[in-house]
């Protein structure tokens, strides 16, 4: 039975694995995986537990917590906070794995589950194909029950380590326009932009349980439209989890996750602390990104989609940063996975350093046109089964010729496909894009 997506589990509250007793069953499940890997006489099972916003948070929690403790392991509590904080917490506090109840970027009425292992990072295939596994055959193992205890001062914790991963400096003249999107950063981004001594005027921080993602990272115009009417220095807007970032310069244009990374690795490079001068992306990242960077003498590789290989190719090789697009960015010597909080006050610090404008800082990265369209989908089919749209994929390809590319694929997180045109007149690739988006449609069964 196939559970896992791009990142992690997702779905519709109600449904099928988004349910309390299939939630209950993860619980036990990840439980009975790590005892697979535990020596029989070793200490207790310990599990960490995050979650954001949403209305289903506090049942789904329930649920997990059960599982976990009727298995014999101990659940510790972070309550409401970012997803990198429960991979922080379950690496810092010597914990055998996390997990962070989140749909992240989807609609307040799906959620879903993030898994960590012991030393922070997302779950693996492997792990995720066994978790699977225990799931379906429910022989899970048990143990006298175990404990439910809140890890304490956990939001001031996590809020002291970011707030110090600038080394001892502070961003004290600059203000920020902020649109948490009522999601799990609302209750923590006035105190950490405040013990930076920086300036803020936060929107959309008003969790009700239904209004996760309004505004936010997804739909920065809000932001936007605040920056452009007052005097700041930058607005910046996450998603539900606070896992990814976007933010705008001086002037109310929007950096995504290429311009920030871009603008982070030259700032690095400059201080020496680009490890192997390499950046790492993703396929949807723009091929401009690497033509930008090969200008400062920075090489771009690129890895498949999803911030956990980033996350993979970054620690395996001692790179130093990377990231998507979409705006999940990692920094490897600051945390295990994308952290939307911790790369506000990175970009935000190179800013301060350099004594420059954002919209300054970003002109170094020009990009290629873009186009994305969505789909709908009934079911995923092979690409495979449907030959109209391969060859339209093909034949699109051949037409834009070695300046532009077609790239096509399912999200890992909704029953969309994905179509990325690129090149370098912006109404070829919407025509391009739209003939795709129309064929894909006809083959999949569901209309745009």
């Amino acid at each position: 039975m196939k559970l896992f997506g791009t990142d992690g589990i997702r779905g519709v509250v109600g449904g099928h694995p988004i349910t309390p007793e299939a939630v209950l069953d993860l619980g036990k499940s990840l439980v009975t995986l790590i005892s697979e890997k535990k020596p029989a006489d070793g200490e207790k099972t310990r599990i960490v537990v995050g979650r954001d916003t949403r209305l289903s948070g506090s049942l789904l929690e329930e649920s997990l917590i059960s599982g976990i403790t009727s298995s014999g392991a101990d659940a510790e509590l972070l309550g409401i906070i970012p997803s990198n904080a429960v991979s922080h917490f379950t690496f810092a506090n010597g914990c055998d794995a996390g997990i962070m109840i989140s749909a992240s970027h989807n609609p307040a009425e799906q959620n879903g589950l993030k898994f960590f292992n012991a030393a922070g990072f997302k779950f693996s295939g492997p792990d995720e194909t066994r978790l699977e596994e225990i799931f379906s055959s429910k022989a899970f193992v048990s143990g006298e029950s175990g404990s439910v205890s809140k890890v304490p001062g956990a939001k001031e914790n996590y809020v002291s380590m970011l707030a110090g991963s600038i080394s001892g400096n502070d961003l004290s003249g600059l203000k920020v326009a902020v649109d948490p999107g009522n999601g799990a950063a609302s209750s923590l981004i006035k105190g950490l932009f405040n013990k930076l001594r920086c300036e803020s005027v936060i929107i959309n921080n008003e969790p009700d349980g239904t209004n996760i993602n309004y505004g936010g990272a997804l739909f920065p115009e809000q932001m936007q439209k605040l920056v452009k009417e007052g005097n700041f220095d930058a607005g910046i807007a996450f998603d539900g989890d606070a896992d990814r970032l976007v933010m705008t310069d001086e002037k109310g244009n929007v950096l995504d996750g290429d311009s920030l990374i871009g603008i982070a690795a030259i700032q690095m490079q400059k201080s020496g602390r680009l490890t192997k001068n390499t950046v790492i992306v993703t396929t949807y990242s723009n091929l401009g990104l690497d033509n930008s960077l090969k200008e400062h003498g920075i090489k771009v590789l690129r890895v498949q989609t999803g911030d956990k290989f980033v996350s993979q190719s970054l620690f395996e090789n001692n790179y130093g940063i990377g990231g998507e697009s979409s705006g999940h960015i990692v920094f490897s010597g600051l945390s295990k996975t994308a952290d939307a909080l911790m790369a506000s006050v990175q970009i935000l610090n190179v800013a301060k350093e350099s004594g420059r404008k954002l919209s300054e800082l970003a002109s170094a990265i020009k990009k290629n046109p873009q186009v994305m369209v969505n789909v709908a989908v009934k079911e995923k089919k092979n690409f495979e089964s449907m030959p109209l749209l391969m060859a339209k994929i093909k034949d699109a390809g051949k037409a834009l010729g070695s300046s532009g590319r077609v790239f096509v694929r399912y999200s890992g997180t909704e029953n969309k496909l994905r179509i990325l045109v690129e090149g370098k007149d912006d109404k070829e690739l919407k025509r391009t894009a739209a003939e795709i988006a129309e064929v894909a449609a006809s083959q999949t069964g569901e209309s745009r």
